[in-house]
């Protein structure tokens, strides 16, 4: 998950404080954020600040909405292993398309054995 930014709007640091808290364990994956309405009110900020804030953390990972019921805290993915160790990721591509490339060149030779 991305670190929501910190500087800028304060929507920005509403959402980094909240991410700060899921990624320190004090909040927990399934817990339900407080509604928009909560949320301004609980952080003295704009409905408007509130909302955003929660969308940014949707848009980072940090939590989902549920159509009707609000927010909620995901469950964090595990990095792949390729945002791990890029050039490992690098490897593997390389080593597809080397198959791929083998692969072309008997389906050529056997169209041109064909041929003759």
């Amino acid at each position: 998950m991305s670190q929501p930014q910190l500087a800028g709007h304060p929507y920005q640091a509403l959402a980094a404080s909240i991410a700060k808290k899921i990624d320190s364990g004090e909040l927990k994956p399934g817990e339900k954020l407080p509604s928009v309405r909560g949320l301004a009110k609980e952080q003295g900020v704009s409905p408007m600040t509130a909302q955003k804030a929660l969308t940014q953390l949707a848009d980072d990972g940090y939590a989902e909405v549920v159509a009707g019921l609000g927010y909620f805290i995901t469950q964090p993915q595990p990095q792949s292993q390729d945002e791990l160790d890029p050039i490992q990721a690098v490897h593997r591509q390389i080593d597809a398309l080397q198959a791929a490339i083998a692969d072309i060149a008997q389906r050529v030779e056997r169209l041109e054995g064909r041929s003759d």
